[in-house]
């Protein structure tokens, strides 16, 4: 018999010779034939050298996907598209906040159905099982789950210690709703399905005109499944390519453009949709957020608010009025507060750093950061200004920028030259912010300018040595 060292060796240089997606195919093969039983008597050890090949590279997991949690989004495949991510303050019907879902499957795993999801797992986490694998046995999972869930939900309803005790353990009041809609939208698939196969990937306000098929597909299912009609909206705003539509949508099927009819109407849950966007859009602008994310909520809500305030009294609906409010309120206090700290944060990003220990420049990213965002914000400002009632201080700020941003720029280039070593490096981290700040104010063509300045300045010799000689 060869020798045991020699035979892996072999098998190695085997298999190094394979490309990731054919070792799969044998790893498959030998799996096939262990539990077929054959009597090969290295199957054992060649079996061991793909794990170890599998185990040794990424670029053998699945169609490049983790295998660790691929089930639990099978599982939740047939709700992607109610999904909702940052911004929701509150429960939206219809809308399933992702960050549910995680407590949601864990109850589920251990409460529900532990058995079928410890050996589905187990199942999905091989090598072996391919991704149409995981599908069917996400799907085995809900077909077991879904009546066992719709129990505990109904008993929920009727006692409330079990709601309570389900609410705690899935994550709160609003998990639960989650968790009740998730239910609706797995045992209303067969009509769903239908919906979204009918419907365009993406829809614009020209699939909703009068008589378009996409009008008409969308009223024929809410006057057929009217009880579901959040679930339709937010199958809707899935594909909208901006939420406003979600207005002319509710205007065509409602037959008139008045908000107090389309309040009235059974179709109201599509502005509805629309608002609770605003909403997210406003939440995110005014928390935590980068400033590219800044940028793109506050785009997406003044667009939004900029197509009701042309096309739509909302004084006709006060309690879609009252919610609007309170996003121009929220919106417009985050841009003064901004506003009034910009030139202060923008003096301080111009500073000069001093140097650390080590010689280098001790940057101040933060008032860079912040200094960009009320950059950002006055930008902003110029198309927004007057629907968030932020006129005074814009123009005031603008004033006070207007000079300043150029007269200090250019300090700071006319100080270049006379810099050197560990100070020119400092230094010229002032004249960078400054630059970037006067391209997001001035211009691109300005900020070149300045760059061309930037240049010259480096390249010129120190004015005091220059004069001596």
């Amino acid at each position: 018999m060869p020798d045991r060292h020699q035979l892996t060796l072999k098998i190695k240089s085997y298999l190094d010779a394979l490309s990731p997606r054919a070792i799969k195919t044998l790893l498959r093969g030998l799996e096939h034939a262990r539990s077929r039983g054959s009597d090969d008597p290295h199957l054992d050890l060649i079996l061991d050298a793909c794990l170890n090949a599998v185990r040794s590279t990424d670029t053998l997991m699945l169609d490049s996907e983790p295998r660790e949690g691929r089930l639990q989004r099978a599982f939740y495949l047939p709700i992607e598209d109610l999904l909702a991510g940052d911004g929701l303050t509150g429960k939206v019907p219809g809308r399933i906040n992702r960050a549910s879902l995680p407590l949601i499957w864990t109850w589920l795993a251990r409460d529900i159905a532990p058995q079928q999801f410890q050996t589905a797992e187990e199942v999905a986490r091989r090598v072996e099982t391919e991704p149409e694998d995981v599908a069917a046995l996400a799907e085995h999972l809900l077909e077991h789950a879904m009546p066992l869930l719709s129990d505990a939900l109904a008993e929920a309803q009727s006692d409330d210690r079990t709601h309570q005790k389900i609410a705690m353990l899935v994550g709160g009041e609003r998990a639960l709703r989650d968790l009740e809609d998730m239910r609706a939208a797995v045992t209303s698939r067969a009509w769903l399905d239908a919906l979204r196969e009918s419907l365009p990937d993406r829809l614009t306000e020209w699939d909703f005109k009068p008589g378009s098929p996409s009008l008409l597909r969308i009223k024929a299912v809410m006057d057929r499944h009217g009880d579901h009609a959040p679930l339709i909206a937010s199958v809707v705003l899935n594909r909208v390519e901006v939420p406003d539509t979600l207005l002319s949508l509710t205007a065509s099927l409602a037959g008139s453009s008045s908000i107090k009819k389309m309040a009235a109407s059974p179709y109201a849950i599509f502005a509805e949709m629309a608002f609770s966007e605003a909403e997210r859009f406003s939440a995110i602008a005014c928390g935590a957020c980068s400033n590219t994310d800044l940028s793109d909520a506050l785009n997406a809500y003044c667009r939004l608010m900029k197509t009701i305030d042309r096309h739509y009294d909302l004084a006709e609906s006060g309690a879609w009025q009252q919610r609007m409010a309170v996003t121009r309120r929220s919106v417009s206090a985050l841009v003064t507060r901004a506003l009034e700290a910009a030139t202060g944060n923008i003096r301080r990003a111009l500073l000069v750093p001093k140097l650390d220990d080590m010689g280098e420049p001790r940057i101040d990213t933060t008032a860079i950061e912040e200094a960009q965002r009320g950059m950002l914000l006055l930008e902003k400002m110029r198309d927004a200004a007057d629907s968030l009632a932020v006129n005074e201080i814009t123009a005031r700020t603008r004033a006070a920028l207007d000079q300043s941003l150029e007269i200090k720029t250019r300090a700071l280039l006319s100080a270049l030259p006379d810099t050197a070593n560990s100070v020119r490096k400092a230094h010229l981290v002032a004249v960078d912010a400054a630059i970037g700040l006067c391209e997001s104010y001035f211009g691109k063509d300005y900020a070149d300018q300045l760059r061309r300045s930037r240049k010259a300045a480096l390249a010129a010799k120190p004015k005091a040595r220059a004069a001596s000689a």
